[in-house]
C-alpha cells in the first residue's frame, strides 16, 4: 500500500504527518505500506492508496479523482492529534479492504 503525506512545499508538515501516520499504521498492525512525502503539485501526479494532507490541500488534492476514490484523500485537522489520524485511517482502511 502506498501511503502519501502532502504539505504545500513538501518539506514541513508532511514530515510531521509522515512520522504520526506511520505510528498509526503500525499500531494498527499494517505490514505492508510504503510512506512518502510529496508537496501538492507533485502529489496530483502520483498514485497513491492513501493520502494524508490538512483540510485545506485535501480538496485540491482529490478535485480529479472519482467520488468513489475521494475517501483515500484524509483531511487532518491536526497533525499531532494521533486519535483524529488513527480514526480516519482506520476508517479508511476498512473500505480498502486492508
Amino acid at each position: 500500500m502506498k501511503v502519501l503525506a502532502v504539505c504545500g512545499l513538501g518539506i514541513g508538515s508532511s514530515i510531521i504527518l509522515k512520522i504520526n501516520v506511520g505510528k498509526v499504521l503500525d499500531e494498527l498492525g499494517v505490514k505492508d505500506y510504503s510512506l512518502d512525502v510529496a508537496d501538492i503539485g507533485s502529489a496530483q501526479s502520483i498514485h497513491f492508496d492513501l493520502a494524508v494532507t490538512s483540510v485545506e490541500l485535501a480538496g485540491i488534492l482529490s478535485k480529479n479523482m472519482k467520488d468513489e476514490d475521494k475517501f483515500r484523500v484524509l483531511a487532518i485537522s491536526n497533525f499531532v492529534d494521533k486519535n483524529e489520524m488513527k480514526e480516519k485511517v482506520k476508517a479508511c482502511l476498512e473500505q480498502l479492504g486492508v
